[in-house]
């Protein structure tokens, strides 16, 4: 079973996840935020996208504000990170660093290696 993280910031929860069937997209896809490659569900509509997830076998674990940091990576403005974007919820600029909200920990300790490359 599949763990998608649901992140919960301001009055929205954001997910970023590559669905291969195509039916649980069309249901999800007025959540899809195509400029920013991610959803975006509001608060009034979280427990139906959870359900419609848990109905397609996906575990959902929320990530609370408070929580969001364990999930983030600061790097160099001008360090290459093209590939890491594919799997960051989130990209906030801070001056000459940006800091990148990663979809899962794994996502987290690939752009942990590169920063420190």
């Amino acid at each position: 079973m599949s763990t998608i993280n649901m992140f919960h910031a301001h009055d929205a929860y954001m997910f970023k996840h590559y669905f291969d069937d195509r039916n649980l997209f069309e249901e999800l896809r007025q959540h899809y935020d195509s400029l920013e490659y991610r959803f975006e569900v509001r608060e009034s509509e979280v427990e139906s996208v959870m359900e419609k997830l848990r109905a397609y076998g996906y575990e959902v674990n929320v990530v609370e504000r408070d929580e969001i940091p364990d999930y983030t990576v600061i790097i160099g403005k001008y360090v290459r990170h093209k590939d890491l974007l594919r799997n960051a919820v989130d990209v906030i600029e801070l001056g000459d660093e940006k800091a990148l909200v990663m979809k899962d920990m794994a996502s987290r300790e690939v752009a942990l290696d590169r920063r420190g490359a």
